[in-house]
C-alpha cells in the first residue's frame, strides 16, 4: 500500500471532479466486510487542520458500494457502470472469494479502461495474496504483470485503524503522516471521554483507565472500554506516531497502555497484552538511559508469556508472545554487556521463530520473525564478536526468508524496506572484511531498492533517511580506497539533504543525526588524507565544535564520542597531547560502560579510532 500512502495525481481521464470518492468492489460474500469497510470511509471525519487543505472538505465524498445483487446477464448495470465512471478511485476487496467473483473482476477492468491503473486501491480482506488478488489486478492496462499492494485488513496486518487512515489519506489527498499525527490525538482523546472524563494529555489517559478499570459499577463495560484504548495504544497509535516520527510522544502513550490492563484478568489474551504493554515501556526505559528499569519489565513480561507458553506450549500465539519476550531479554542482556546472555536469549528466539514456521511454513509473519531471529544473530556477531563472516552468513539467511516472503508480494513497502536493510547489513560485513568491491555491488542493490520504495511514495522518510544512510556508507567506502574528493563529494551532497529533510519535518530525529554524521565523516575522511590536500585545521576544528551531543539518547551519545575521538585525531595531529587528552577522556570514560566492538547504527569501533589519536600523538613525538 506504499504506493497509495500518499496522495497521487489521477491519471488522464480519471475522473477528477468524479461524484464519488469510490467505488467499493467486492465479492457478495465478502459483504459484511464491504459494509463495515463502506461504513468506515464514510463516517470518516477528517482533523480540522487537514480538511480545509483536503479536496473532499471535511468528509469524504460519498462512497458506492451496489448492495443488490447482480443478475445473471454478462453485463454490469446501468447504474454501476455509471457508478464507476463517476468514481475517483476503485477500492477491490480482496479475498478467495474475490477471485472467484467474475463481477468484481469486470468492474475492475471497466474502471481501469476509464480512468487507468494508478487509482486502483487493493484491500486484502482475507487470506494470502497468492489466493485473494482476483485475476484482473494482476495485470496492468499494458498487459504487463503487476503484483498489486493491498491494504492488509487481515488480523496479522498492520492494524484496521492505520490502514483506514492509508486509504483516507489517498481519498482525501493528504499526507499519511499529518493525518496520523491528527487522528492518534483525537482518537486519544475521545478514548479517554469514554473511559471517564475529559483530559488533557496522555498521562491522564492512563490515570483514567485505572479508575475505569477499578469501578465496581459497569466493571465488564470499564474494562472493555480499557482494554480497547490498551490495544490502540500499543497498535495502531504507537506505530502512527513512530510512522509520523512523534517519538517524544511514545513514552506517554506506553505508560497510559500498561494503566489500561488489570493484573486480575488472567485470560490468555489479557495476559499477552500485559506483556506487550510491559514490553513497550521496557523500551522506552532503555532509550531514556534506564537499562535497570528496561530490565524490570522485560523480566516481569518473560514471566508472563514463559507461563503461558508452559500451558500451551504449541499454540502460534504464545509461541509468538515469548518469542517476543525472549527478544528483548536478549536485548537488554546485551545492553547490560553480557554478550553470553545475550546470545542464549537471541538463539531461544530464534528456534521459537523456527517452530512458528514449522507449524505454519506459508505464514509471512512467520517468516518474518524467522528472518528478525537471523538479523539478530547476525547484529551480535558483528558488534559484540567483531566477525563478520559470521555475520554476513546470518544476514544472508534473513534475505532469503524476506525473498521467499517477496515472491507474491514483490512490491510490499515493508518488504522492500527489509530487502533494502540487509542489502545494507550484508555491505558492511563485506567492508568491514576488506572487500570493497563486494560491499558497493551489494550497496546498488540497497540503492535500487529504496528509489522503487521512494518512486512510489516520494514522502517515504524512513525511505529516504535509509537513502542518505546509504549515500553515507558509500562515501565511507570511497574513503577507505583513497577517493578523498569523491568521497567529500558525497557527504557534503548528503548533508545538505539532510538538512533540507530535518527542516522540513523538525520532530523527525533522525534527520539531525545524519546531518551530523556526515559532518563528522567529512572531518575523519580529510583527516585520513595526505596533508597536502586537507582544508585548514581551523575549518575542521570548526566543524567539530566542542563534541557535545546535541540531544539526549545513547545514539547521540554515540555521535558526540565519534566527534571526540576526532578532535583527539586533529590535536594529536597538531602536536596539542593535552587537548589531545582532554578530547579523549569523556569518550574513554563513556566506553566503561559500553561493550560493542561497534556502534550501533553507524558501524564504527570507537577504540580503534582512540587508537589512531594515540598514533597520531606518537608520530608528533617522533617528528
Amino acid at each position: 500500500m506504499a504506493d497509495s500512502a500518499e496522495p497521487r495525481s489521477p491519471p488522464p481521464g480519471a475522473a477528477q471532479g468524479g461524484r464519488f470518492s469510490a467505488f467499493i468492489s467486492y465479492s457478495h460474500r465478502d459483504a459484511a466486510f464491504a459494509r463495515r469497510l463502506h461504513r468506515d470511509l464514510e463516517g470518516y471525519r477528517l482533523p480540522h487542520r487537514l480538511a480545509a487543505r483536503s479536496r473532499s472538505g471535511k468528509r469524504l465524498k460519498p462512497i458506492f458500494r451496489d448492495s443488490d445483487e447482480l443478475s445473471a446477464t454478462y453485463d454490469l448495470t446501468v447504474a454501476v457502470r455509471e457508478a464507476i465512471d463517476q468514481a475517483e478511485h476503485l477500492i477491490v476487496v480482496c479475498s478467495p472469494n474475490a477471485v472467484q467473483s467474475p463481477w468484481v473482476g469486470r468492474e475492475i477492468e471497466l474502471f481501469r479502461a476509464l480512468h487507468g491503473d494508478s487509482a486502483i486501491l487493493a484491500v486484502l480482506a482475507e487470506g494470502e495474496p497468492a489466493q485473494a488478488f482476483p485475476q484482473a489486478l494482476r495485470h496492468a492496462l499494458d498487459g504487463h504483470a503487476v503484483e498489486p499492494l493491498a491494504a492488509d485488513f487481515r488480523p496479522e496486518g498492520g492494524g484496521r485503524r492505520l490502514e483506514i487512515l492509508r486509504l483516507v489519506a489517498v481519498l482525501a489527498g493528504v499526507r499519511l503522516d499529518e493525518l496520523v499525527q491528527r487522528d492518534a490525538h483525537r482518537q486519544v482523546r475521545r478514548m479517554a471521554l469514554a473511559a471517564g472524563g475529559a483530559v488533557a494529555g496522555l498521562a491522564v489517559v492512563g490515570a483514567l483507565a485505572v479508575v475505569a478499570l477499578n469501578a465496581r459499577a459497569e466493571a465488564d463495560v470499564q474494562a472493555a472500554r480499557a482494554g480497547h484504548l490498551g490495544d490502540f495504544m500499543l497498535s495502531d497509535l504507537r506505530k502512527g506516531l513512530q510512522a509520523a516520527g512523534r517519538l517524544d510522544l511514545l513514552a506517554q502513550v506506553n505508560k497510559a497502555a500498561l494503566s489500561a490492563y488489570s493484573a486480575k484478568d488472567a485470560t490468555p489474551d489479557a495476559v499477552i497484552r500485559h506483556a506487550k504493554a510491559l514490553q513497550a515501556e521496557g523500551e522506552d526505559d532503555e532509550k531514556r538511559g534506564d537499562v535497570k528499569a528496561a530490565r524490570a519489565r522485560f523480566d516481569e513480561a518473560h514471566g508472563l508469556t514463559a507461563t503461558l507458553l508452559a500451558a500451551g506450549p504449541n499454540d502460534p500465539k504464545r509461541i509468538f508472545a515469548h518469542a517476543q519476550s525472549e527478544y528483548w531479554e536478549g536485548f537488554v542482556a546485551w545492553r547490560e554487556g553480557d554478550g553470553a546472555k545475550a546470545k542464549s536469549a537471541l538463539e531461544r528466539y530464534s528456534s521459537l521463530a523456527a517452530q512458528l514456521v514449522r507449524l505454519d511454513p506459508a505464514n509471512d509473519a512467520w517468516l518474518m520473525e524467522a528472518a528478525y531471529a537471523s538479523n539478530n544473530l547476525g547484529t551480535l556477531a558483528l558488534r559484540q564478536a567483531g566477525d563478520p563472516a559470521r555475520a554476513e552468513g546470518h544476514f544472508r539467511e534473513a534475505l532469503a526468508d524476506i525473498e521467499l516472503i517477496a515472491r507474491h508480494r514483490p512490491r510490499d513497502p515493508d518488504i522492500l524496506s527489509a530487502k533494502a536493510n540487509k542489502f545494507a547489513w550484508i555491505a558492511d560485513c563485506q567492508r568491514l572484511r576488506g572487500a570493497p568491491q563486494e560491499a558497493l555491488v551489494s550497496r546498488e542493490a540497497q540503492r535500487v531498492v529504496l528509489a522503487e520504495l521512494l518512486a512510489k511514495n516520494p514522502r517515504d522518510v524512513e525511505a529516504e533517511a535509509d537513502m542518505l544512510g546509504h549515500d553515507l556508507a558509500v562515501a565511507r567506502i570511497d574513503a577507505s580506497q583513497g577517493q578523498w574528493r569523491r568521497a567529500v563529494s558525497r557527504l557534503r551532497a548528503g548533508r545538505k539533504a539532510a538538512k533540507a529533510l530535518e527542516q522540513a519535518d523538525p520532530d523527525n530525529r533522525n534527520f539531525p543525526k545524519l546531518a551530523r554524521m556526515f559532518e563528522l565523516f567529512e572531518v575523519r575522511t580529510w583527516l585520513e588524507a595526505p596533508p597536502r590536500v586537507r582544508p585548514q585545521a581551523s575549518e575542521l576544528a570548526r566543524t567539530l565544535g566542542d563534541c557535545r551531543p546535541i540531544a539526549t539518547g545513547a545514539s547521540f551519545q554515540e555521535i558526540g564520542d565519534f566527534c571526540g575521538v576526532l578532535l583527539a585525531r586533529l590535536r594529536a595531529q597538531l602536536g596539542d597531547k593535552q587537548g589531545m587528552l582532554a578530547a579523549l577522556a569523556p569518550v574513554e570514560l563513556n566506553a566503561t560502560t559500553r561493550h560493542d566492538i561497534l556502534t550501533a547504527r553507524w558501524g564504527l569501533n570507537l577504540g580503534d579510532e582512540a587508537r589512531l589519536a594515540r598514533i597520531a600523538d606518537n608520530r608528533g613525538k617522533m617528528r
